[in-house]
């Protein structure tokens, strides 16, 4: 029982951590225009700034399982959680975009140990059975903190503004460090890794993942099928609502955040359905096609009912909730043994592709732009983002397409 107790504890706190990070990753998408606006910065340079997290947040992902193994998450959770809070605290005190960069980029080193950090505790701590469902629902957790960057956050940088705003996080991320030392607990019994060791182990399990083609396929589909939460939920979605539908910001935001509550309804349901049919495909695809179904609507069809927006991007977060399995399928695919080298691998280039997408996504939209200025600020207009948004439909194309290619493997769960 007190083995049990404990293994609920190491998640709850894996869970909170990625609960944070969520808030840290997405909050600049209900500052846009004060952003652009204090940095003077286009679209692009505002992708730019916002995926500087993930230049950072790419590349640790390959040295976050070894690192894991070696210090324990209850280490690496503190020092992870002191990044977030010195970067916010840069990026709250930057007054030209350089600045700024390095605090998101500070914020992306910290942030990078969160998901791999929960699917650490969920694989050491519980049994293989439960893999998929224990994901599904920490993810779902964390994501809260993602709701909670976007409609709820909009308020309170209305009344504070965003400097102070980002500070509170700053402090946050203190607190959060000093209760992840003094209360977290390390996994059962566990082996002493040496460094020269656990880097041969790692260089060994990389080749291994590496080498098999169906990491990188499996991959690029996660990849690919999470681009639409990356650049429209965690970024430009708030903007796009509120030029296309003309809807106040705070109303805007809640609707995008609608996107997070079916990320966070939809991963407990698609992973404990999957487990129980220990099938991951079949899943994804349907998932793949009903998303792209609830997203074209919002993107396409003009004066839509503010409820059927909500509900629809309700749709899309809780179809797009099924790219968790890829998580799975990546463990699955590879020898258990490299468990953390393949997650590992598989975020990477699903960060990869995000940290490329959304300044992609500002690329296109300058491409389009006429030049217009609107209280000093870009403006962009409808037609401007339709043509940034043809990059939604068809990463979700290909990464259907994709899925044709890649062989699933039979696991026995028990």
């Amino acid at each position: 029982m007190k083995k049990r107790a404990l293994a609920w504890w190491a998640w709850s706190f894996a869970v909170l951590f990625l609960f944070y990070e969520f808030f840290v990753r997405v909050y600049p998408t209900v500052m846009v225009k004060e952003l652009m606006g204090a940095f003077d910065a286009t679209a692009a340079e505002f992708g730019t700034l916002s995926a500087f997290f993930f230049y950072a947040y790419a590349p640790m992902q390959i040295p976050v399982g070894l690192l894991m193994d070696r210090f324990g998450a209850r280490n690496l959770l503190t020092f992870a959680s002191l990044f977030c809070g010195v970067g916010s605290f840069f990026f709250a005190m930057a007054h030209n975009i350089i600045p700024a960069d390095f605090g998101r980029f500070l914020m992306g080193v910290g942030s990078s140990f969160a998901f791999v950090g929960m699917i650490y505790v969920c694989s050491h701590w519980f049994p293989q059975r439960k893999l998929a469902l224990l994901v599904g629902l920490g993810n779902s957790l964390g994501m809260l903190g993602a709701f909670g960057a976007q409609g709820p956050l909009s308020f309170v940088v209305e009344e504070i503004g965003w400097r102070f705003t980002v500070m509170i996080f700053g402090v946050t991320g203190i607190v959060l460090a000093l209760i992840f030392f003094l209360f977290m607990k390390r996994a059962p019994n566990p082996e002493k890794v040496e460094v020269k060791e656990a880097s041969f182990t790692l260089i060994h399990n990389l080749k291994r993942v590496s080498s098999n083609p169906r990491t990188w396929l499996n991959a690029a589909i996660a990849l690919l099928f999470y681009m639409t939460t990356a650049a429209f939920a965690s970024l430009w979605g708030i903007p796009f609502l509120t030029e296309g539908y003309g809807i106040d910001r705070n109303v805007a935001s809640f609707a995008v955040s609608m996107i997070f509550v079916g990320w966070i309804v939809g991963g407990p349901i698609i992973g404990y359905i999957s487990d129980h049919f220990t099938k991951r495909k079949p899943f994804l695809y349907g998932s793949i096609l009903l998303c792209s179904c609830s997203l074209l609507p919002v993107i396409y069809v003009p004066h839509l009912p503010i409820t059927l927006i909500f509900v629809l991007l309700f749709l899309v977060g809780f179809f797009q909730a099924a790219q968790l399995l890829n998580f799975s399928l990546g463990i699955e695919i590879n020898p258990i043994e490299a468990k953390g080298t393949s997650i590992a691998l598989t975020n990477f280039c699903v960060a990869t592709g995000t940290s490329l997408m959304q300044p992609l996504f500002g690329i296109l939209l300058d491409i389009s732009w006429d030049g217009t200025m609107k209280g000093g600020i870009p403006f962009y207009s409808i037609a401007d983002y339709h043509f940034a948004m043809v990059s939604f439909p068809v990463t979700l194309a290909l990464a259907f397409l994709l899925l044709f290619f890649l062989k699933e493997k039979k696991v026995d769960l028990k």
